[in-house]
């Protein structure tokens, strides 16, 4: 059976086969970014397993692996051809074909162990191996490796039948496999294991006891088995408060109409409007018809688990729905099951796509279909050979996509890429930036990402299911790398994160005035060497020009000491001093260069250094350019003037989430500190979460209690 699914799928794969050492399936996407996870795997594994999370992505944020699938599931056996080939796109692609076995096979056993009969149990596999589903996610590999929840299914209906341990601790372990290979499955794949625990302790009545023993020490190892990445999943989660927007959730939820959508890559769907891949999940003709015949028949419907799988299928779909269930556009006026869910099991708003929940129903209708291809032959007293090759076309057909669209991958066609991650792989170790950033472009975004195997550095560039606010901040338009007028602040920046590359792709800038001055500033003092290797330049940087406090210790100064006012909502100044990080003043408009605020102090001090705590919401709303001023005795003076992007760089080496901006001021006997923003945006605000200054010199403060 499984060498007849792989048969199978190289056929409904066609040309990949022709390719698999040079392209991959669907485009140079996500699985250009599953290939690179895989491999990664391959090399934490050959390591014993050392610094898995920390993946050579998203510098200087630690645990990135944890930004999508880790996909262990699936490189656990994958591994070895890693190691064997060093030929990434052909692990994957070998990957990919074998998904197929898996799904089919899997569900073979199932229905087989439910049916009793192998012709049945074939179309079953077909049914949930070559489903409108698989089409729609060929871009994702770890959604078409999902052969190991019907396996799951199968050990748990044998141990039931048997009473035999080995078989819970199978369904277990393989419960375990599938969330290894992605991260849904842990709460996807309970609904129907806890369906078929429920409906055979009804249907055998085991001794409870022996029964709740055994479930609960099964249940306890797959913990277990489970605790140590759910804990890197936890982690990364809060400190980066990673959660989908409700309106991401509404978007990906199905509506009842997608289940009779196919993709329009699909042959026979070829004139259906563009696929999204989430809103596709037509289960096929064939399913419904022969699930149709189980539900319609007396005899259909007294098959054992008839009512199991009917209930599985009708409440995936259900769930499927998401929080507000919708028919053909028309939204629900009452909350469906899902949004109780959101509201009571952890970590589920971590889940953007619940319309993958479809893969359930087609598990379940495969299921059916078997029982009713069943009660067809045996009514119609047909020949059953030829009749299971026509339906089994029949199925296949329905997801005809051939010839399939495969990408060409070659991540450094050109010769001076290919000299210049020659030179950066014999370099010293140090962070890389590739320019020109791109984030709108996800293939160039993934192929910096895939290049991390070539020259075995950490990349600040990178692409993920999260993508992190301080990839947008450099790339965003109108800051760092978007902003044509500070070019030579936002390289200050990455070398206060730590930087030591800058590869620049002269060919990929969209604007080469852009590009000039991007050279211009990085020539410009801020660099130790540059290579030219054609038409690309790498850069060493230079080290980050961190100031020191010079006039010894200091302390901050209290809030009662400082009288504030701004040119813009003064009734939020007291945000700036309320303690409060997620709190905030801001100028509720763009920087248009005529904002100031203004501390009045108790009497001339010596300010040493002023801080403006920021957050991960106010990335972008620094001050273009900053002016600080001292009204001292003697008149005014200007004690800072530029960009604030170095000092957030080192701030947010220290606290990611909550960057703070030191300013180190010369000594002054200022009575007043004024701030003054002389830059320009074209939408976005200045804002400040917190502000502190901080006086020179030994011992407390004159006054203490809160600012007015």
């Amino acid at each position: 059976m499984l060498a007849g699914l792989v048969v199978i799928a190289l056929i409904a794969t066609f040309p990949l086969v022709l390719h698999l050492t040079t392209c991959l399936p669907n485009d140079l996407g996500d699985p250009v970014l599953n290939a690179w996870i895989l491999w990664w795997d391959a090399t934490a594994i050959r390591n014993g397993f050392h610094n898995l999370w920390d993946a050579p992505t998203y510098f200087p944020y630690a645990h990135t692996l944890a930004y999508s699938d880790h996909l262990l599931g699936i490189a656990v056996f994958t591994a070895p051809l890693q190691w064997l080939t060093a030929n990434p796109v052909l692990v994957y692609n070998l990957a990919f074909i074998a998904s197929y076995a898996s799904a089919g096979g899997g569900v073979y056993l199932l229905a087989r162990l439910v049916t009793g009969r192998r012709d049945a149990a074939a179309l079953a596999a077909l049914i949930y191996a070559f489903s409108a589903f698989r089409v729609a996610h060929f871009a994702h590999v770890q959604w078409l490796m999902t052969g190991w929840l019907p396996l799951s299914l199968w050990a748990l209906h044998r141990y039931f039948a048997t009473g035999a341990w080995r078989y819970l601790l199978a369904s277990g372990g393989l419960y375990v496999l599938q969330c290894f290979t992605a991260n849904y499955f842990a709460y996807f794949g309970l609904l129907p294991l806890a369906a078929v625990a429920i409906a055979e302790v009804w249907r055998r009545r085991p001794p409870l006891r022996r029964t709740a023993l055994h479930v609960i020490a099964v249940a306890v190892l797959a913990g277990l088995a489970l605790a140590p990445i759910a804990h890197v999943y936890y982690r990364v989660r809060q400190e980066n408060n990673f959660r989908r927007t409700p309106d991401e959730i509404e978007r990906l939820s199905a509506d009842v109409s997608d289940y009779l959508r196919g993709h329009n890559r699909i042959w026979l769907w070829r004139h259906a409007r563009r696929g999204t891949g989430e809103h596709e999940l037509f289960p096929g003709a064939v399913a419904l018809v022969l699930a149709g015949v189980t539900l319609s028949t007396r005899r259909g419907r007294t098959t054992p688990y008839v009512g199991l799988y009917a209930t599985v299928a009708a409440t995936a779909l259900v769930l499927s729905l998401g929080p507000h269930p919708s028919a053909w556009g028309h939204r629900a006026t009452i909350p469906g099951p899902y949004k109780l869910l959101l509201d009571i099991v952890p970590g589920l708003d971590g889940l953007r796509a619940v319309s993958r929940m479809g893969l359930l129903v087609t598990l379940a209708l495969s299921v059916l279909a078997a029982q009713g291809a069943v009660v067809l032959f045996d009514r119609l007293r047909l020949a059953r050979g030829p009749v299971v090759v026509l339906l089994g076309a029949i199925i296949v057909a329905e997801s005809w996509a051939v010839p399939v669209r495969t990408a060409f991958f070659d991540p450094i066609p050109d010769a001076g890429d290919r000299s210049a991650y020659e030179f950066l792989r014999q370099s010293p170790a140090g962070p890389v930036l590739e320019l020109p950033f791109a984030s709108d472009d996800e293939a160039r975004q993934m192929t910096y990402q895939y290049l991390t195997l070539v020259h075995g550095h950490r990349t600040i560039n990178g692409h993920s299911s999260y993508d992190p606010p301080l990839p947008r901040l450099l790339s965003g338009r109108d800051q760092c790398f978007g902003d044509s007028n500070h070019l030579g602040a936002a390289i200050g920046l990455v070398r206060a994160l730590g930087a030591r590359y800058v590869v620049v792709h002269r060919d990929g800038f969209d604007s080469p005035a852009l590009e000039a001055a991007l050279i211009e500033e990085l020539e410009n003092g801020q660099t130790v060497a540059r290579n030219d290797f054609g038409r690309t330049v790498v850069f060493t940087l230079a080290g980050d020009d961190r100031p020191t406090d010079e006039g010894g210790p200091s302390h901050p100064i209290a809030r009662t000491a400082m009288h504030a006012r701004s040119s813009h909502a003064p009734d939020r100044l007291s945000l700036l001093f309320d303690g409060n990080r997620d709190s905030r003043w801001l100028s509720a408009g763009r920087q248009t260069g005529r904002e100031w605020i203004e501390i009045e102090l108790d009497g001339p001090r010596d300010v040493a250094r002023l801080r403006m705590q920021t957050a991960e919401r106010s990335f972008g709303d620094y001050p273009r350019e900053l002016v600080i001023e001292a009204v001292e005795p003697e008149g005014l003076r200007t004690l800072f003037r530029g960009s604030v992007l170095p000092q957030f760089g080192r701030g947010f080496i220290v606290d990611h989430a909550y960057p703070f901006i030191d300013l180190v001021l010369p000594p002054n006997r200022a009575g007043v500190i004024r701030l003054r923003q002389v830059g320009v945006t074209d939408e976005l605000f200045w804002s400040i979460h917190e502000l502190e200054l901080w006086e020179r010199g030994v011992g407390g403060n004159r006054s203490t209690g809160a600012a007015p």
